[in-house]
């Protein structure tokens, strides 16, 4: 038990002088980094990320490969159903022109050539917004409504 003791006292006293010798030796030290100033000037900002995750993320949705859907513009598109599954409303839409083509859509499908997304599909009608770049680089967001029409052959206007 002695021993223990007697080890246990000289072990606090090495760590003191230890502690001492070390804040004495930081005290050196300091007088020759003192005057030292970091210049930023030329030198990368430390905090920066290394990549520009939006240019990347802009890049990944440009070389994803497109759905015929976004290759056609909405105002070539024809809404011509929808329909109520459960919760979730369903519409079909048609391509006008070509070879009439048709094409499902659910809340968030993307659609047409200016990365426009189905937002709202109603009993009636299909909201979409688009976002549109203008050449001064303004981006701008454009709800477009498809509307469901009754047929013109018989029926109620």
């Amino acid at each position: 038990m002695k021993i223990t003791s007697n080890l246990l006292k000289c072990a606090i006293v090495v760590f003191l002088v230890l502690s001492v010798i070390l804040w004495a030796c930081a005290g050196c030290c300091d007088a020759g980094t003192a005057s030292y100033k970091y210049n930023s000037v030329g030198k990368p900002d430390p905090f920066r990320p290394f990549m520009d995750l939006e240019k990347k993320d802009r890049k990944l949705r440009e070389a994803a490969p497109k759905s015929p859907l976004q290759k056609i513009s909405i105002d070539q598109l024809r809404l011509v159903g929808i329909v109520r599954s459960g919760k979730k409303m369903i519409a079909m839409v048609e391509d006008s022109k070509g070879e009439h083509r048709h094409y499902v859509l659910h809340r968030g499908t993307r659609i047409g050539m200016n990365e426009g997304r189905v937002v709202k599909i109603l009993t009636d009608r299909v909201i979409i917004v688009e976002r549109i770049k203008y050449p001064s680089g303004k981006i701008m967001e454009k709800r477009v409504i498809l509307k469901l029409r009754a047929e013109e052959n018989g029926g109620k206007s």
